[in-house]
């Protein structure tokens, strides 16, 4: 028996570390050459290094304002600290030995690719216990690391170049699911799992949905079987209590304790863990044994425990209700979060681009299919019911935003494994043609890579050929704004602040030594709306404006699709795009306030403001 144990973890480690290899070298085919010359293709991922550039130059542990962001204040950034000390660890070893830029460069390809034999480890794992109900779980396995190497748009948060949060938020998501699949075998495994939502909460705002999921999950899992999961869901409110209760004061600053902040780690999100955890504690561990073996009895405790706890949360931190974007403004949804792709809603996709939902939510689609094939066999076992109620909530914030399509692809992984594998044992068991379409159909459906390549053909169906070629040309101008080399001319200018598309923000921060007004980012709210408000205007309301603000300079691409949003959407009712700063920018007509700045081999236009 131990023999066949110890072989059983040899295959599981020599699956997972293929796995990882194969999805390494796909993810360095495609992102490495990039990687090479810190071309990001996110900006969150170039503002990152900034922000472990500010760190190892100095700046405070509990200072997170980009000061070069909306100066002089500087914009307060929401990414919690312990990523940027993670990452700058290694460039900080490396730095002295072969310089800044090469210890960026292979901490570029260490920090993801090292976080995706973490995940790979984990999804295999995962989709291993599915399938062992079936007995090929070591099947399973195989299926689920293949499937999870062309797992996109999950996998690609492992690229090179990905410093952004979301893949750490990946891994502490699977953690939680295979703690909770283990807490029948020993209930502390429930602390584990309550440990990385913490972890995962206290890292970056999507990892609220994760902890109400995880809570939900084992407090049903407590509900229909006590005996078993009692235990564990105390022992999962402990290490969710106990993680949010440790990082709170590793994260924040003594003098923001009090400030009710709801896109980060927080005195709310603090209140959300020590709520969450103790109703788990007081089911699991306090709730009488007489009691807890009642179905009616318990499911009353759950829901008065509950609503108080939600209650008592909604009462301290009500303000929190609308998420973390509740305070902004109606100009700033209406002006600037509009053109943010990732917050765009599944049905807002489904009228302006029908094709990427394919893409997006093609995988996730067919793991809800396949994960009622599996519960509809398996309804009484607990492993499918705990993936489940995590791709249900992914699937929540997908519907609600498209960026919650990375979390809904990952979890759909083993049920697509279990599929996959179900397929093959059918045809291989009675060959026909039909057996084997459908397993080819359903290995192609667990693909997140088959689904974007087929958004790929829906779209060339549906787009005019000559449409896409205009398309395919603006796409390439876009890209061309926001290469590194484009960047680099501005840095024979004076020092000074740029009016700039809030596309170009993190790269002017990344590249230059200027300062920039606006960014991609929900708390740079004054700068942008600013930076909006003077494109948006005709040139004599703009001019009154960019005097009022510290910018230096307008920079603008032309290329950019935001310069014609801006013309299009004029501060005065009735200005045509054409009389908009912006629209006669985008003509080279500038206005007498503003005098061009001649910059070589670069699309980007810079002009100097006169004071």
């Amino acid at each position: 028996m131990a023999s066949a144990e110890t072989g059983a973890g040899k295959n599981g480690r020599l699956i997972w570390i293929a796995a990882w290899a194969l999805a390494a070298l796909i993810l360095i085919v495609g992102s490495g050459a990039a990687a090479l010359h810190q071309d990001f293709s996110e900006p969150d991922n170039a503002m990152r290094l900034v922000r472990v550039r500010d760190f190892l130059a100095g700046q405070g542990w509990f200072d997170p304002v980009q000061h070069r962001l909306n100066p002089p204040d500087g914009t307060p950034m929401h990414w919690a600290r312990w990523i940027d000390a993670a990452i700058a660890a290694p460039i900080a070893l490396l730095g002295p030995l072969i310089g800044q830029t090469p210890a960026e460069i292979v901490t570029a390809f260490v920090w993801p690719l090292g976080l995706l034999a973490l995940f790979m480890m984990l999804v295999v794992e995962v989709s291993g216990r599915i399938g062992a109900r079936d007995e090929f779980g070591t099947e399973a396995k195989i299926a689920g690391a293949v499937i999870a190497a062309l797992a996109f748009p999950a996998v690609e948060k492992f690229a090179p170049n990905s410093f952004d949060h979301h893949n750490v938020e990946l891994i502490l998501s699977m953690a939680a699911v295979l703690g909770l699949m283990r807490m029948a075998e020993s209930p502390r495994w429930g602390g584990v799992a309550g440990l990385a939502l913490g972890v995962a909460m206290a890292t970056a705002a999507e990892g609220v949905p994760l902890v109400a999921a995880g809570l939900v999950v084992s407090g049903l899992l407590w509900l229909v079987k006590p005996d078993i999961y009692a235990p564990g869901l105390g022992w999962l409110g402990a290490g969710l209590a106990a993680s949010s209760l440790a990082l709170f004061p590793a994260l924040v600053s003594p003098t923001d304790w009090g400030k009710p902040v709801c896109d980060a780690m927080s005195t709310p999100f603090l209140g959300i863990g020590l709520a969450g955890g103790a109703v788990a504690m007081a089911l699991g561990f306090a709730l009488p044994k007489s009691l807890g073996l009642a179905f009616a009895p318990r499911l009353g405790s759950a829901a008065a425990l509950g609503i108080v706890a939600a209650g008592a949360l909604a009462v301290l931190f009500p303000q929190c209700l609308g998420g973390g974007y509740s305070a902004l403004s109606a100009d700033m949804e209406r002006l600037w979060m509009s053109q943010i792709s990732e917050t765009r809603s599944l049905f807002a996709l489904a009228g302006d681009d029908p094709a990427m939902i394919l893409s997006l939510s093609g995988t996730a689609f067919a793991g809800l299919v396949a994960a009622g094939f599996y519960l509809s066999r398996r309804w009484r076992e607990a492993e499918g019911w705990i993936v489940l109620g995590f791709l249900l909530s992914a699937w929540a914030v997908l519907a609600w935003q498209i960026r919650g399509a990375t979390f809904a692809t990952a979890f759909a992984i083993p049920f697509g494994a279990w599929a996959v594998v179900r397929a093959r044992r059918s045809y291989r068991a009675k060959g026909s043609v039909i057996r084997l379409l459908a397993f080819a159909g359903i290995a192609a459906s667990s693909a997140a890579a088959a689904w974007a390549s087929a958004g790929e053909a829906l779209q060339g169906a549906l787009t005019p050929k000559r449409v896409m070629a205009s398309y395919e040309t603006r796409l390439a101008n876009f890209e061309s704004c926001l290469k590194p080399e484009a960047f680099k001319p501005l840095n024979v200018v004076p020092t000074g602040v740029m009016l700039n598309h809030f596309s170009l923000g993190a790269d002017v921060l990344m590249w230059t030594k200027h300062s920039a007004l606006a960014g991609p980012y929900h708390r740079d709210a004054t700068g942008t709306m600013t930076m909006i408000n003077v494109l948006r205007s005709t040139p004599d309301q703009a001019r009154e404006i960019a005097l009022k603000s510290p910018a230096n300079y307008v920079l603008i691409c032309p290329a950019l699709r935001e310069g014609s949003f801006y013309a299009h959407n004029p501060a005065t009712p009735g200005t045509i795009p054409e009389a908009t700063l912006s629209g006669k920018l985008a003509k080279g007509d500038y206005p007498d306030w503003l005098e061009p700045v001649a910059l070589s081999g670069t699309p980007l236009k810079l002009y100097r403001i006169k004071r």
